[in-house]
């Protein structure tokens, strides 16, 4: 399912990109990424190996920096982007949550390393 070429995920996609946006903003990527110059992408994807792939809601951080911070970080930077997603999903249509599921894993990924 490519989300980008189906309209009626447009919602989603614009949602995805101001959490994303919000990251930056308040400052909370900079904690994790150690620098203001790091990125953010938020998407609804596939995450592992072969069969052992599962739909999954993937955090892409990159970073100049290596993460070498509190695991608590990792974990209230989790928390905050779930808790909006949980509220901007309210607005979406049942058809799209439908699609999207409402069970996929979390998986925060810097410099594409699992943390």
């Amino acid at each position: 399912m490519d989300l980008h070429q189906d309209a009626r995920f447009a919602g989603v996609l614009s949602d995805l990109d101001r959490i994303a946006r919000e990251l930056v903003d308040t400052g909370r990527l900079a904690a994790i990424a150690g620098t203001a110059g790091s990125g953010v992408v938020i998407e609804f994807g596939m995450y592992g190996e072969g069969n052992e792939a599962e739909p999954s809601i993937l955090i892409n951080i990159t970073s100049q920096e290596e993460f070498d911070g509190d695991e608590c970080l990792l974990d209230d930077f989790e928390d905050y982007v779930i808790s909006r997603l949980e509220v901007a999903s309210r607005d979406w249509s049942q058809e799209v949550t439908g699609l999207l599921g409402d069970d996929r894993p979390i998986v925060l990924l810097i410099n594409g390393e699992e943390c």
